[in-house]
């Protein structure tokens, strides 16, 4: 795929480590791998290095490898893929696809996803402003993270499929009745989004009785971290052990003629 320069939109042509245009916009890669692409100094960095470290752990155990399974059969080899929002690219890096781009805007998650994973370009920058050039995916993808309805669409070559995992009705409910009063369900309405038409929806849960160590770590990976007061957190301390079910929605929406 045709990574674009940020600052003119020309092709940026690769010589070892440094990617340059035909304007001499030059930019080198990072140690590790990735490739910085994001010229303005945004606040928004991603996630940040705990939550990082708690995901690379609750991961690395696999709870969630039959998610990761599942949306590789939706995949094929030949197709070239771009995960918006890849973080660590514990997903990108196990796809089948032999052209892989994964965009995310946590330096520390790409650090890791390119150090892990030197088939796939990791790009530094905005999902929402992506410099990759029209038509260029077969296969878009963006896993937990919001939905860049514009980027999608302009990215996705004709007939190209665009697949949207997000949390399930029941998806953690345990978690959420073990800190909350009045624990909630996930909202799980239809997503429609402009050039794109679903073709198809699957649901998917698996369970796991998880140890101390697992539920917090599966807390910080959570948005919940970030809403939820002190005295809630201090519930979790008291779990030794919690039953947990895990329940996904993958949406496929292919790209209209």
């Amino acid at each position: 795929m045709d990574i674009l320069c940020p600052v003119c939109q020309n092709r940026l042509k690769r010589n070892e480590k440094i990617w340059k245009c035909v304007n001499g916009h030059s930019f080198d890669e990072a140690k590790e791998g990735y490739l910085n692409l994001n010229l303005h100094n945004s606040q928004n960095s991603g996630d940040n290095p705990e939550m990082i470290r708690a995901r690379q752990r609750f991961l690395g155990k696999g709870y969630y490898d039959f998610l990761r399974e599942k949306v590789n059969s939706l995949l094929k080899e030949e197709d070239s893929l771009v995960d918006l929002a890849c973080g660590e690219g514990y997903y990108t890096s196990y796809f089948c696809c032999k052209d892989k781009v994964g965009i995310d805007l946590s330096k520390q998650g790409l650090k890791i996803a390119s150090k892990r994973d030197k088939g796939t370009t990791y790009l530094l920058n905005s999902i929402f402003h992506d410099p990759l050039k029209d038509e260029c995916a077969d296969k878009v993808i963006t896993i937990f993270a919001p939905i860049a309805r514009e980027e999608i669409v302009r990215i996705l070559k004709k007939d190209g499929q665009f697949l949207l995992v997000r949390p399930d009705r029941y998806h953690l409910y345990e978690l959420k009745e073990a800190i909350y009063d009045e624990p909630y369900l996930n909202d799980t309405e239809d997503i429609e989004i402009e050039g794109l038409k679903q073709i198809g929806q699957y649901h998917i849960e698996s369970e796991a009785l998880l140890p101390k160590e697992d539920i917090q770590d599966l807390f910080l990976m959570t948005p919940y971290v970030n809403t939820t007061s002190k005295k809630d957190k201090e519930k979790l301390d008291q779990l030794d052990r919690l039953k947990i079910r895990f329940c996904f929605i993958i949406d496929v929406f292919e790209k209209a003629n």
